[in-house]
C-alpha cells in the first residue's frame, strides 16, 4: 500500500498473466482500491485469519467495480496457500442450475457434498440465483453448516444483502452476519495508479501527463462512472484521436475528447455488432443466432470480447444483446478470443483493425 492506495494480488506477488487469466474481470492483473475502498483490503485478510474474523464477507457495488475480479483474485491465493483443501468458484445462475440438476437427477448428497466440503466458497453474483426458494433454502442450510464449521464464505451481489429484493430474508440475514463491503468506483489516486497499469499492460501510447489529467478529479464528471472499462475506453479514444500518442491537450479538449457519441449501452453495441459483422462478411443476424458454425463462433467471440472493452456493459447486458445468452457463456468466448490473440494473427489484426474503427467513430 502506497499511502491511501493499495492493490490485491493474486496469490501474493505473483502477478503474471498466467496467474490471474481466467478472473471474470480481466481488464486488470490485480485490484487496485483507494481511499474510497478501505476496508477492501481488511476484509480479504479477515477471509485468511485462523479462525476466520468475518464470516461470511460480502462484496457488493455497481458494474466495474471489480466486485468479480476480487472473488477470483481470492479464490486463486487460497488456492495456492491450501493446495490440499477444496475451493468451489461458483455464479449465482450456476448454483441454481446446479440445485435443479441435482433435484432432477435425484443426486441431492452429491451436491450437498460438493458445496459443504469445501473450505472456501466463493459465490459471484448471487442475486442471479433469482427467486429460487428451493436452491435459496438449500444454500442456507449448507451456510449454516459451513460457517459453523469455520469454512469460508465470500459472496458477491450489486446491493446489500438487505437491498437485494429477490433474496430471501433467512438467506439475507446469514450473509449480513458477517462483514457486508461497499465498493464505490476508484478515486483519482486508484484511477492514476489504474490507467498507468492499462497502459503499461495494454501498449498504449499516451503521455504520462494526459494520463494523469484524466485521472484528475477535474475530469470525474465526464468518466461518469469511472470504473475500469470506462478508463479503457477513454484510453482507447484517446490513442484513437492521437496516432503517435505525442498529444498536448488541455482539459477543454479533454472533455471535448471523451464526450461519448452516446451514453445509450445499447447504441454502443449495435454499432460494434454493425462493424464486427461487415468485417467477416456476416449478417448481424448470425451473431446473435444459434449457429455453431466455427466462422460465427469466432466473430461471435470478438464481438463480445470488444463490447467488453470497449464499453461498460456488464457481460450479462453482453449476453442479452448477442441472442439472450448467460453471462457465462459471454465470459467463455472473452477468455477464448483472448487467448487467440496469442496464437491465431488473424484474430490479432481484427481485434486491432475493429478497435481502431470503433474508437473513432
Amino acid at each position: 500500500m502506497v499511502g491511501s492506495v493499495f492493490s490485491i494480488k493474486p496469490g501474493g506477488s505473483d502477478t503474471t498473466r498466467a496467474a490471474w487469466k481466467n478472473a471474470a474481470d480481466s481488464l486488470l492483473a490485480e485490484y487496485i482500491g483507494g481511499a474510497e475502498n478501505l476496508l477492501v483490503p481488511t476484509a480479504v485478510e479477515a477471509l485468511f485469519q485462523q479462525p476466520p474474523k468475518f464470516n461470511p464477507v460480502v462484496f457488493f457495488g455497481p458494474v466495474g467495480t471489480g466486485k468479480s475480479l476480487l472473488v477470483q483474485l481470492i479464490a486463486t491465493r487460497w488456492k495456492r496457500d491450501n493446495k490440499t483443501a477444496r475451493a468451489v468458484l461458483t455464479t449465482g445462475a450456476d448454483l441454481a442450475r446446479d440445485y435443479a440438476n441435482a433435484v432432477e437427477s435425484d443426486s441431492l448428497p452429491d451436491l450437498r457434498s460438493k458445496y459443504r466440503r469445501a473450505s472456501l466458497l466463493a459465490i459471484d453474483d448471487l442475486h442471479e440465483i433469482g427467486e429460487k426458494t428451493g436452491a435459496q433454502n438449500e444454500l442456507v442450510r449448507t451456510l449454516d453448516l459451513m460457517l459453523a464449521g469455520g469454512q469460508r464464505v465470500v459472496v458477491t451481489l450489486p446491493q446489500s444483502p438487505a437491498e437485494t429484493a429477490v433474496l430471501l430474508p433467512t438467506l439475507a440475514s446469514r450473509l449480513a452476519g458477517g462483514l457486508t463491503v461497499p465498493l464505490q468506483p476508484p478515486g483519482p489516486d486508484a484511477r492514476r495508479l489504474i490507467l498507468r497499469s492499462l497502459v503499461a499492460t495494454r501498449g498504449f501510447s499516451l503521455s504520462q501527463r494526459v494520463v494523469d489529467m484524466v485521472a484528475s478529479d477535474a475530469l470525474s464528471d465526464a468518466l461518469k462512472p469511472p470504473t475500469v472499462p470506462r478508463l479503457l475506453q477513454t484510453l482507447v479514444r484517446l490513442e484513437g484521436f492521437s496516432s503517435d500518442g505525442d498529444v498536448t491537450l488541455d482539459e477543454h479538449q479533454l472533455r471535448r475528447i471523451l464526450q461519448p457519441p452516446s451514453d445509450n449501452d445499447e447504441r454502443q453495441l449495435q454499432s460494434i455488432t454493425k462493424q464486427v459483422s461487415k468485417y467477416f462478411h456476416l449478417r448481424a443476424t448470425e451473431l446473435k443466432g444459434k449457429t455453431r458454425q466455427q466462422r460465427v463462433v469466432r466473430a461471435r467471440g470478438v464481438a463480445m470480447f470488444l463490447a467488453r472493452q470497449l464499453t461498460a456493459s456488464s457481460l450479462q447486458n453482453v449476453g442479452r444483446h448477442f441472442g439472450n445468452r448467460d453471462h457465462t457463456t459471454v465470459l467463455h468466448a472473452c477468455r477464448k478470443t483472448e487467448s487467440l490473440l496469442d496464437t491465431d494473427p488473424s484474430i490479432r489484426q481484427a481485434v486491432a483493425e475493429l478497435t481502431t474503427q470503433l474508437s473513432t467513430e
